[in-house]
């Protein structure tokens, strides 16, 4: 038993052909046995979304005896949930990853990730669990720093486990693996989206609206996340996954509030 890999779960939300989750699979199969289940298509922006009024399917894409590949019509934490509760239910998970997920999950926009969410939920369910997301949106763009990332960061959760419902929110910056100049320990900057919505017409003259919208980087602090990746540093951020405000639950007892 001293010689059994560990089994790690990696799940993604652009994808199950996505760039980002193959290469993060094949650094994960390095460490342990992978089990890789993601949606069929990208569903970003779902954040902690689940599907309870349709069915859900899943399909087995690769078998072998340490790499296993699924797809499902869900969600990214419904892939997650499908993992737990299905696939791996007589099982030890030693591990979750999640993403390699194109484009930033740093400041505001970790409410709204599904790469986020996906990690948060292996949280939940008592998993050491890590999203790692690479700022860079282009189709060809260049895993290498993230790889080299998660070649470090695996391996030492593997070792020294986290504290429960702490899970971690990786960030890497889309430079050269030369250019970075290490790792930092972060705090979620404190910005806000700005959002538009433009009303349109269809060829049928319906009405609809087409969202858009810019961060407002109000948080300059050399602390943050998104400091650390502009400064070519990979963020490494501690995430809680209970959200009480114990101060104000003092607080708020002091309003006497009654009935």
């Amino acid at each position: 038993m001293k010689n059994k890999k560990p089994l790690i779960l990696v799940v993604n939300d652009d994808g199950i052909e996505a760039k980002g989750i193959r290469n993060l699979g094949e650094v994960a199969r390095e460490f342990g046995r992978v089990v890789m289940i993601a949606p069929g298509n990208g569903r970003s922006g779902m954040s902690h979304a689940i599907t309870f009024a349709s069915p859900l399917r899943l399909r087995r894409l690769h078998y072998s005896d340490d790499f296993e590949i699924y797809k499902t019509n869900g969600t990214p934490v419904d892939a997650v949930k499908l993992a737990l509760r299905h696939l791996l239910k007589d099982q030890q998970v030693d591990l979750l990853v999640s993403g390699i997920n194109q484009g930033a999950n740093t400041s505001v926009s970790v409410f709204y990730s599904a790469t986020v969410a996906a990690a948060v939920e292996g949280c939940l369910c008592g998993i050491p669990s890590i999203a790692f997301s690479l700022v860079d949106y282009k189709r060809d763009c260049d895993f290498e720093l993230a790889k080299a990332a998660v070649r470090k960061i695996i391996p030492t959760v593997l070792k020294k486990g986290l504290p429960p419902n702490i899970c971690l929110n990786v960030n890497i910056p889309n430079i050269a693996v030369d250019d970075a100049k290490g790792m930092k320990i972060t705090r979620q900057a404190k910005n806000y989206w700005h959002e538009d919505l433009d009303a349109r017409t269809d060829p049928a003259n319906n009405p609809y609206f087409w969202m858009s919208g810019c961060l407002q980087e109000i948080d300059k602090k050399r602390d943050t996340d998104m400091w650390a990746v502009k400064h070519n540093y990979i963020s490494i951020h501690p995430l809680k996954v209970d959200w009480t405000d114990f101060e104000m639950i003092q607080k708020l007892r002091k309003w006497n509030i009654k009935l």
